[in-house]
């Protein structure tokens, strides 16, 4: 991929496959929630961050595996792919490197499994399946569903630490699936088309941008968020504006844009989780 953008593509690259961002920032909303009602510990936390690592590298992985065994499929490839460098990790042997990980994944699912129900399981399985529609795409426009995460991973948690299946903790996540959607539709839509139907998938983008900061504003007045949780709809604002000069002027290069709305999700996560936290 052509790098016209190299401070956006550093960041881009750090957030999904450094910080793994895409599944830890929404795990922050649930355990917020879980603290809330005082059901919050370090111990299993810290254990489902694992469990959801393994689960975001299982994809970011498999995706690697599956691109650089098909490169003539032409697919996006976003700066953090490949995760690790062809010299230092040749295609052959990315199976070895999933098998020790699919294997920690799985420890930590039997753990929760066990500990808190059959439920955990049915959250887990929702989440694999959407992974492989990810990697595999085996119908257009399946990589969408990707945008589901969010509130099943901020559920997830809540549920793997209280062992109460909550719907207030699932539609926590709601602002953050628009966004992610909107990252994804922008890059994996957006940026293959030309003339009016760029034109109308870059209003479609910027219009779930927008509904997430709606939604936002309508959680807090029905409750769903504590006040302090208008703030979330400040760094939805605050990376609108860039992102709509960048996908207006940029119209091939989609790495600034995705690094804007990646930062966009992370950043509404962290004030999310923290005025539920605080709250």
């Amino acid at each position: 991929m052509r790098r016209s953008y190299p401070l956006y593509g550093n960041i881009l690259a750090f957030l999904r496959t450094r910080m793994l961002g895409a599944v830890l920032m929404p795990a922050l909303i649930g355990a917020a929630l879980a603290a809330r009602r005082g059901s919050f510990r370090w111990p299993p936390f810290v254990l489902i961050l694992v469990g959801l690592a393994a689960a975001e590298l299982l994809n970011l992985f498999g995706s690697d595996y599956r691109m650089l065994r098909n490169p003539e499929r032409g697919e996006p490839r976003l700066p953090g792919n490949p995760v690790l460098p062809p010299e230092r990790l040749p295609v052959s042997r990315i199976p070895l490197v999933l098998a020790p990980i699919a294997l920690v994944g799985l420890a930590v699912l039997l753990y929760f499994t066990i500990k808190v129900g059959i439920g955990v399981l049915v959250f887990l399985l929702a989440a694999a399946l959407i992974g492989a529609l990810y990697v595999f795409s085996p119908f257009r426009y399946a990589f969408l569903y990707t945008a589901l995460i969010p509130p099943l991973i901020s559920g997830g948690v809540y549920l793997a630490m209280t062992g109460e299946l909550e719907g207030l903790a699932f539609a926590a996540g709601a602002p953050i699936t628009l966004i992610s959607l909107a990252v994804i539709v922008g890059y994996r839509v957006m940026y293959g088309q030309t003339g009016p139907e760029r034109r109308r998938s870059r209003a479609v983008v910027l219009a779930l941008y927008c509904l997430a900061g709606i939604i936002v504003v309508v959680y807090v007045a029905a409750g769903v968020y504590p006040r302090a949780g208008l703030a979330a709809a400040v760094p939805i604002a605050a990376f609108l504006w860039p992102v709509g000069i960048v996908t207006d002027r940029e119209r091939k290069d989609p790495v600034a844009a995705t690094a804007l709305g990646v930062l966009m999700h992370t950043s509404t996560c962290l004030v999310v989780a923290a005025t539920l936290w605080l709250g």
